[in-house]
């Protein structure tokens, strides 16, 4: 861990991240102090206890005390981890959704990623499989839910704003994926026929990371790397990765994260088009006159 340390993830960039890593590395100091414990004694043992000539083994077929030791001590340390370990997964996945935060969803299929934000009326519209048509309305939205006229479909990149709570929910298309944020310490499995969800408050922009002394240091090696190779040089940037292994392109699934001031987000996402902009004019009528039936 020491050696390979900086090819290991920066600080986190999420508020809950401090807890999940406090919680990674408490499991580590425990794991290798019982490692190096046992492993000790086993070799002790065997030195002590080596075959000798005229040694007499000593037999005995229980020992309460024993017994005892290596159930109550080892029921202790377990104990510890699994009480600690839920504290703060409970802390992270079964509070409250916050008020102002803002929704995203993320739509898996294979092999890539869209996000779907809400508009101005903070509610996602109704969407299935069923309603796919490609090229126009690729994640299956309705379009007769009045609320879906101006939610936001992006692909390629989505940003969020920092310092603001951000629920994500997560459908899938066809199998299995895992929308996962290394750098939020966040991961949430994308699940055909359910929504799940995940919340996280980014706490660093995307330009406040590429500062980070560890985080120069990791790309100036990264980019020596690629001159040498004849590759362009290439910075920081958060990325949304899946993290099952959903088929071929797999390894080729991402899609990258800009995290800016809540100014900026509200300028970028002022200039995407909304729903009824891209299914068309049509659609975009029906939406109207669904809006004046509710």
């Amino acid at each position: 861990i020491y050696t390979f340390s900086d090819d290991l993830l920066p600080r986190s960039a999420s508020v809950h991240g401090e807890s999940i890593d406090n919680l990674l590395n408490f499991n580590f100091i425990i794991v290798n102090l019982v490692f190096v414990l046992v492993n000790v004694v086993l070799f002790w043992f065997a030195y002590k206890y080596v075959r000798k000539p005229g040694g007499k083994a000593t037999f005995f077929a229980h020992s309460t005390k024993l017994e005892l030791i290596w159930t109550v001590v080892p029921s202790i340390f377990l104990a510890i981890i699994i009480i600690y370990g839920l504290r703060v997964w409970n802390s992270v996945m079964t509070k409250e959704a916050s008020e102002n935060a803002i929704i995203v969803e993320l739509y898996a299929r294979q092999f890539d990623w869209a996000a779907r934000y809400a508009g101005e009326d903070g509610e996602l519209g109704r969407a299935n499989v069923q309603f796919i048509e490609s090229g126009t309305n690729d994640v299956g939205i309705d379009i007769s839910d009045s609320r879906s006229a101006d939610d936001k479909v992006v692909r390629n990149e989505f940003h969020l704003p920092v310092n603001r709570p951000v629920k994500f929910l997560i459908r899938s298309q066809d199998v299995i994926h895992s929308a996962y944020m290394p750098h939020f310490r966040a991961q949430m499995n994308a699940v055909p026929g359910m929504v799940t969800s995940f919340e996280f408050t980014p706490k660093y922009t995307t330009a406040e990371m590429r500062e980070f002394p560890e985080v120069i240091e990791k790309y100036g090696a990264i980019n020596e790397t690629r001159e040498e190779l004849g590759k362009e040089p290439t910075e920081f940037d958060f990325i949304l990765l899946c993290n099952k292994i959903c088929g071929s392109s797999h390894y080729n699934m991402q899609m990258k994260i800009v995290v800016e001031s809540e100014e900026d987000f509200n300028a970028w996402l002022g200039e995407q088009k909304t729903t009824a902009q891209v299914v068309g004019t049509e659609s975009e009528t029906g939406l109207a006159e669904n809006k004046l039936n509710d």
